[in-house]
């Protein structure tokens, strides 16, 4: 019984706001990965999140922002492996093979990890 409770772990999260990004205090359940043409310097100068997306089946969430510096995509995937991103509370919808937020505030979007 107690293997079955471990093997199907949950995590709620939501995409790291600006605050928590120049801070440095985003989720450590990820591997966070930008564009390779950008920097630091772009990253702590994001603004606003703006779009929420979960990509490939739940492979990975994609959080975007902008700022002074243009629009940055950061892009989560979970550290375990077998680990997929699922839709957990708010307002999504299914356009083009992705999952996006569709609430005005997306903060009220969020998702967790599942792994098998």
């Amino acid at each position: 019984m107690v293997s079955l409770l471990l093997s199907n772990f949950s995590y709620a999260e939501q995409c790291p706001s600006p605050d928590i990004i120049k801070d440095r205090k985003i989720s450590r359940e990820y591997e966070w990965t930008i564009d390779e043409r950008r920097t630091l310097e772009d990253v702590l100068a994001v603004e606003k999140l703006f779009s929420v997306r979960i990509k490939n089946q739940g492979e990975f969430i994609a959080c975007y922002y902008s700022g002074n510096r243009g629009i940055l995509r950061l892009d989560g995937k979970p550290l375990k492996d077998s680990c997929r991103i699922q839709t957990e509370s708010g307002n999504w919808k299914k356009i083009e093979g992705e999952t996006v937020c569709l609430d005005e505030e997306l903060s009220l979007c969020i998702y967790k990890i599942e792994c098998a």
